[in-house]
């Protein structure tokens, strides 16, 4: 998927380029004391490589330390690493990593000195993008702008990409206003598109569907699709759900604009807002209309977890005939996940007994665990997982709560499973990682249509 059709969700999608992460001014102390302390114990283990090889992993400590702020140290890092490491790309990652964190810490001078020299300026398009982002991301759109206009001078491709790079930062950061208003100083023909597309987001999730809907009607090609198939949710929210299904259905399946599974995917989306608003006939009715068969199945999870609200045995029944077997998980663990929320863990964990077969059983226990996390009983939480019985979804989740239980503050489970690993390399950088993953926002960290075995909660554009 190019940056042009990206930029047509520009106000949706998380950044996941260099300097993605939020940086550490804006995030709450106690999960930057966490991941500060995840850091902390990799650099613990940094002592203990020996060999080349092993220093490499030297790269992923510098990453983390500039991550949670602390530049100076990322340089000492960087310094120790060999020179003659093979992939040179990922040491220069490192580079831009650091000049992310001193344009984040305010310091971009220092931080265009530290890209200087891996070349001109010009050519360091992605480390700019991360430079320009955090300087945004810190409130300094004007520095921001700037800087682009000094690397960028004579160059209106790459003055166009750092400045959509600001933008979408606005965005995350909630300023959509801005965000347009930056978008729409972009002077090129060529962006005329994204331009609009993202003034056609910008009104949706401001509320102004008519408007929104009335952009995306002045836009062609792979923006209009990728558009139709948001907009259709947001119509469907606002209670349109005729107009909703028009907007789905005028989607083309295949073609030059990328549209394969768009409908499909669009038309369920209108069916999980009819669900959680609690029309489960419409919300059936309209799955009818999906012709791809294990697309409609996958009504059942939202259908589920709203009966379940009133139901419980009938949600867990209709879960039950699902015929796939990981829409049957999903399907599962969504309606004990609510019962456990509105009864208590106690009567979900007895539910959960009930549940025959796999994934459904694993799927089911690691919903009541995750409830038990979000309530704030950890311990409750790491007993529970103890119950499924594969060992790779055992760990997978338990690495899933130990980062929520982080990103709230107590790092210690997600330091237990990272040091699960056999040697110090693996170990700094599964804590290195670990403390990326604690800065980033929840948005960066939400997987596309969630995993059968976290399933996401009730749907919402």
């Amino acid at each position: 998927m190019g940056r042009d059709v990206l930029l047509a969700a520009l106000l949706l999608l998380p950044p996941m380029l260099v300097g993605a992460g939020e940086i550490p001014s804006r995030v709450q102390a106690p999960r930057l004391a966490a991941a500060r302390a995840l850091v902390a114990e990799a650099e613990k283990d940094a002592q203990g490589l020996r060999t080349d090889s092993e220093r490499g992993a030297l790269r992923n400590l510098a990453r983390a330390q500039a991550a949670v702020g602390d530049v100076v140290a990322a340089q000492k890092t960087f310094a120790g690493v060999p020179k003659s490491l093979p992939d040179i790309q990922n040491t220069t990652f490192v580079v831009h990593e650091i000049a992310a964190a001193q344009a984040a810490a305010g310091d971009s001078p220092a931080a265009l000195a530290t890209l200087a020299p891996l070349g001109p300026l010009a050519m360091q398009w992605q480390a700019l993008e991360g430079v320009v982002r955090a300087q945004a991301a810190r409130g300094d759109v004007a520095g921001a702008l700037r800087t682009i206009a000094s690397v960028g001078a004579g160059n209106p491709a790459l003055t166009a990409k750092l400045t959509f790079a600001v933008a979408e930062a606005q965005a995350q950061t909630g300023d959509l206003a801005g965000a347009v208003t930056t978008v729409r100083s972009v002077q090129s023909p060529d962006t005329e598109s994204d331009v609009r597309a993202s003034v056609a987001v910008a009104q949706a999730r401001s509320g102004d569907v008519a408007g929104a809907l009335a952009t995306a009607r002045t836009i062609t090609g792979a923006h209009r699709v990728f558009l139709s198939s948001m907009l259709a949710a947001y119509q469907a929210k606002a209670g349109d759900v005729a107009g909703a299904l028009w907007t789905a259905e005028a989607i083309p399946e295949g073609g030059s604009h990328g549209g394969y599974g768009l409908r499909g995917a669009a038309v369920l989306g209108v069916a999980s807002v009819q669900a959680a608003r609690g029309d489960l006939t419409g919300a059936r009715a309209t799955a009818q209309r999906i012709t791809e068969p294990s697309m409609r199945e996958q009504v059942a999870v939202p259908i589920a977890r709203a009966q379940a609200k009133t139901d419980v045995a009938a949600a867990l029944g209709l879960a039950r005939a699902v015929s796939d077997p990981s829409v049957r998980a999903w399907a599962l663990q969504a309606a004990v996940m609510v019962q456990a929320r509105a009864a208590g863990v106690p009567v979900a964990l007895r539910t959960a007994a009930t549940i025959a077969g796999e994934p459904a059983r694993s799927a089911v226990l690691v919903g009541v665990a995750r409830v038990q996390a979000e309530q704030g009983d950890g311990a409750g939480a790491w007993v529970t997982l103890g119950s499924v019985a594969d060992v790779h979804l055992r760990s997978s989740a338990q690495q899933a709560i130990a980062l929520t239980l982080a990103r709230a503050g107590d790092p210690a489970r997600l330091i237990e499973t990272a040091r699960r690993r056999p040697d110090a390399a693996s170990r700094v950088i599964a804590l290195a990682a670990a403390a990326e993953d604690v800065m980033r926002s929840a948005e960066e960290l939400q997987q596309p249509g969630g995993s059968i075995f976290l399933a996401p909660e009730e749907w919402s554009p």
